[in-house]
């Protein structure tokens, strides 16, 4: 307040002090050689490396499936993975365009680590990949996502029951990269066709990939 009232020509060289708010480390300098700057021109960054928060994006339609509190995991930081709980979804999603140019609605998801000796090596803006668990279900029955397909309005897989595929439908629950749950149709150890080709039909004879058998 006291410097708005002051007068440009009646500033005196010297050295100001400028406090920062909280204490912390700096991040970055802007401003890094002297230049004359305008009131409210960032002069350096601090941050609390103690208290390391995660954001991460996520498909809008990911999003509404998830709530603060739920687990997480943080992966591919260069260590091993990092428990975590979502704190806040952020309410707005910006349009972004994915690699393959399709627009894309994601939103930021906010992230807290919990305490472990690794913290000290992740800083600010470092790149991480984040999980967030929706669901459990112990001790279920999964698929490969590449051996289900639609059959009607139903999900179906190609069993193999002695030597030969089997059409069998199968009700599905949650999913992830890799394999979708599986309610009803499948039981434990029984093997699937993944990637079914168009020459695969029930009751054909099959042959499991690098065996000999001719037949």
């Amino acid at each position: 307040a006291r410097s708005a009232l002051q007068s440009p020509a009646s500033a005196t060289a010297g050295i100001v002090t400028v406090r920062a708010p909280s204490a912390g480390k700096v991040l970055r300098v802007p401003q890094k050689s002297e230049a004359v700057v305008a009131a409210g021109t960032p002069l350096v960054e601090l941050g609390d490396d103690r208290h390391v928060e995660v954001v991460a994006e996520f498909l809008s339609q990911d999003a509404v499936r998830m709530a603060p509190g739920n687990e997480a995991l943080i992966e591919n930081w260069g260590g091993p993975a990092l428990a975590a709980k979502v704190t806040r979804i952020e309410p707005v999603a910006r349009t972004k365009v994915s690699a393959l140019g399709v627009e894309e609605q994601r939103t930021n998801v906010i992230l807290e680590l919990a305490p472990a000796p690794a913290l000290a090596r992740l800083g600010h803006d470092y790149r991480v990949d984040a999980r967030v668990i929706v669901s459990r279900t112990p001790d279920t029955v999964r698929a490969p996502l590449g051996a289900l397909f639609r059959q009607g309005e139903r999900w179906a897989v190609f069993r193999v029951v002695d030597g030969r595929a089997a059409l069998t439908l199968v009700e599905v629950g949650d999913a992830d990269a890799h394999f979708r749950a599986i309610r009803s149709g499948l039981g434990a150890g029984q093997q699937v066709i993944v990637f079914p080709g168009g020459g695969v039909v029930d009751g054909v004879r099959i042959v499991p990939r690098g065996t000999n058998d001719s037949r």
